[in-house]
């Protein structure tokens, strides 16, 4: 071996080892981010916008971010479909209710408490307020005549608007609801925006929620400005689909458990809430100090932290001297 061959071999030898490193690190990615976008992970699908394998039967609306294509396709998660309406208007007194497990409880209560009204649950897969609004308007538009509306929130239901906001609501040419994501600040915003790996990484730290360092639990004491917003704003809906059809409607803001089993609670956003749904001229229920005064605030729960028979009594209770005090005599 010559000289020069001596002392060429070893700079190819590091050359290759440097080609072989590199080929070791790019093809591992270049194969995952193929992968990940032929078959995008579960968790990640509602936030790929035009890029998500879902479908769905809604629509792009201008006010609430989301409508149903049509009235034949809506097909609810736990509630009749509007063909099973039947019949469409009764000489009964209508109530509906709108909202999740708890409503649904509050609704069974009613049925059994007010036996002469039609007392109808709607609840649906992707619940959330400005979801409950767009059934309602369908519902209204579509030739229901109910004698008033009850729209429940839970803490959890409010606390997810300061994750992902009303205007980070995206309906994609498939008609599914996806969410658009925070990005990171520029030039890392450009690598998330193309690669679907930096993507996933990104969802997956918790990074793309609109507030990452707002703890969902805090929405008791801590009602964030952009929440007030979107709630404004979804009351101002909920007023004009009241004026538009001549319906009452009534919000129930349903405490946390923390509120009423602990004395620690500032109760801040049921001030924020109720103050928000007067404003829209909107009726507001808080039943936190009548659930509050009860000798046994252990006996108004259900293991699974549901409401007793004793708890949605108390609510329906505060719910019925309400509309009764408001009723012209």
């Amino acid at each position: 071996m010559s000289f020069i061959e001596a002392v060429e071999s070893p700079k190819r030898s590091r050359s290759y080892f440097a080609i072989g490193l590199l080929l070791g690190l790019l093809v591992p990615l270049i194969i995952g981010e193929a992968y990940v976008r032929i078959r995008p992970p579960a968790d990640v699908q509602e936030y790929l916008g035009e890029g998500s394998p879902l479908t769905g039967i809604y629509r792009p609306d201008s006010a609430l971010g989301v409508d149903y294509s049509s009235i034949e396709e809506y097909r609810p998660f736990d509630a009749p479909r509007f063909s099973e309406i039947k019949p469409l208007n009764t000489t009964e007194p209508t109530w509906l209710f709108f909202g999740n497990s708890f409503a649904r409880g509050l609704s069974m209560t009613a049925r059994e408490a007010m036996t002469s009204h039609r007392i109808l649950f709607f609840r649906e897969a992707k619940d959330r307020l400005h979801m409950r609004i767009a059934q309602a308007r369908m519902l209204l538009a579509n030739g229901l005549k109910p004698e008033r509306m009850v729209f429940t929130l839970i803490p959890i239901e409010i606390a997810r608007y300061a994750a992902f906001p009303l205007s980070s609501v995206y309906v994609n040419r498939n008609g599914a609801i996806t969410y658009r994501v925070r990005m990171p600040p520029s030039p890392f915003d450009k690598i998330v925006m193309h690669s679907r790996l930096a993507l996933v990484a990104w969802i997956r730290s918790g990074l793309h929620r609109w507030n990452p360092t707002f703890r969902l639990s805090r929405i008791t004491e801590v009602v964030p400005e952009s929440v007030e917003l979107d709630f404004r704003h979804l009351f101002g809906e909920m007023r004009q689909l009241s004026q538009k059809y001549s319906v009452p409607i009534t919000v129930v803001i349903l405490p946390d458990r923390r509120q009423i089993l602990e004395d620690q609670s500032n109760f801040v956003m049921q001030k924020t809430v109720s103050r928000l749904a007067r404003n829209a001229g909107l009726d507001v229920i808080d039943p936190s100090e009548a659930l509050r005064r009860q000798p046994d605030r252990r006996a108004l729960y259900l293991p699974d932290w549901h409401y007793t028979p004793l708890g949605n009594g108390l609510v329906m209770k505060e719910l019925r001297s309400r509309v009764e005090a408001d009723r012209p005599r």
